[in-house]
């Protein structure tokens, strides 16, 4: 139960990483994907892909939402916002036990793993083979000082305790005391080009948010009308695979990347992918570089009291989004290690340790357009190794984001 201001930050601060930690996965599965047209597809099971990818890909984007506004959240109780998060896949008893995210390409088990993770507590479903909890129950901290976050059966649990620990300390110490009624340093839909982001400046606008993430991911209530939830659309779109699977056992349409890839050599006893293969392994050294950067540029987006420096950079980040994307896709596609043959790689999304803070104005530019050209030096000698839509993204999106960046502060 949450009580205090302090215990509503820690928790909110976990549902920021979840929401981070499930859209990293949705992406991993759909950068997996084959596109209409390549190997092993028929023109209509290309045209079924295609869609597929849409469906994860629009879920994924709607959590980059969630994301945004459980940091609106933090920042109007006076939290700061959390872009930081463990590297993949987690270890048991950091989340609740149920909830297991890896990274691993789409198949039949990730999409039934997905359905879990998004359903409403009245649904007894199972998780799928691979995805398999290991018990490590985290019990109520019973009245201490020290915050910590208790256990819950599904993500919507979750965001019921952080409406109702919300209502109970407004009511306690006051709306207003609670709440910064002004929305300072927060995001909303202009600036963030992210669906139903608001700020967030009174109690009600809070509640009506969580609730909104609720419904959307798992439209328990069935009370918000033309609304799909994720659940709903990995549910439909099992239903029209299994049709598919049925009509030709062989129906592939992901690549085999691998599950759990490292960029690193894993500790002994591990079952990780180790990428090593050229070039897989430097385009994952870039990719997991830009998708650090994003996330440090991300992050001093939230601290801008400027709202046309606001835009420039989230626009900035869209670009280095875009940039990541791509060299994930490409991945999909590129052999792992001479130790898996047959499997390919994929991005890891390695959070870098140095998120936060970065100096205001002139400095930060400087500091900003020093590492852009480092990746655009780094993405000019990958492209030339490469081929397919890779080679003409990433040049692009990282000079627009350098454009963008020189001229923010």
């Amino acid at each position: 139960m949450i009580e205090t201001r302090e215990q509503l930050i820690h928790v909110l601060t976990e549902a920021a990483q979840i929401e981070h930690n499930l859209l990293c996965s949705y992406l991993y599965a759909a950068f997996s994907m084959k596109r209409a047209g390549e190997a092993g597809l028929t023109k209509l099971q290309g045209a079924a892909v295609e869609r597929w990818r849409k469906v994860i890909l629009g879920v994924a984007l709607e959590e980059m939402a969630h994301l945004a506004t459980v940091n609106n959240l933090l920042l109007a109780v006076g939290g700061a916002p959390h872009l930081d998060r463990p590297n993949l896949p987690l270890a048991p008893g950091y989340h609740p036990a149920g909830i297991v995210v890896r990274l691993t390409p789409f198949s039949r088990a990730t999409l039934d793993h997905f359905i879990f993770l998004e359903r409403a507590g009245h649904h007894r479903l199972a998780d799928a083979p691979g995805f398999e909890p290991v018990e490590a129950p985290r019990t109520p901290s019973g009245g201490r000082l020290t915050p910590s976050a208790e256990d819950y059966d599904t993500i919507g649990e979750l965001y019921d305790s952080i409406a109702e620990g919300l209502e109970r300390i407004a009511h306690r110490i006051g709306e207003a005391q609670l709440i910064d009624p002004t929305g300072s340093g927060q995001l909303d839909a202009e600036i963030a080009a992210l669906p139903n982001v608001g700020r967030l400046t009174s109690l009600a606008s809070a509640l009506e948010a969580i609730h909104w993430i609720k419904e959307e991911g798992e439209g328990s209530s069935g009370q918000t009308a033309d609304l799909e939830s994720h659940f709903d659309r990995f549910c439909a779109l099992r239903e029209e695979w299994l049709s598919l699977s049925a009509a030709d056992p062989d129906f592939e349409p992901a690549w085999p990347a691998a599950e759990d890839p490292v960029m690193r050599k894993p500790a002994a006893g591990l079952a990780r992918v180790w990428v090593t293969a050229e070039p897989a392994a430097g385009l994952l050294d870039l990719g997991n570089a830009l998708y650090g950067f994003m996330l440090q540029v991300l992050s001093q987006t939230f601290a801008c009291e400027d709202r046309a420096d606001q835009a420039r950079l989230m626009k900035a980040c869209v670009e280095l989004m875009e940039a990541c994307g791509a060299a994930g896709s490409a991945l999909a596609r590129l052999p792992a290690s001479p130790d898996h043959p047959g499997v390919t790689a994929g991005l890891t999304f390695a959070s870098p340790r140095n998120l936060g803070f970065r100096p205001v104005g002139v400095k930060r530019r400087q500091l900003f357009l020093e590492r852009v050209r480092e990746l655009q030096a780094g993405a000019e000698a990958m492209v030339a190794r490469l081929e397919g839509d890779v080679v003409e993204k990433l040049p692009r999106r990282l000079a627009n984001a350098a454009e963008l960046l020189a001229g923010e502060g």
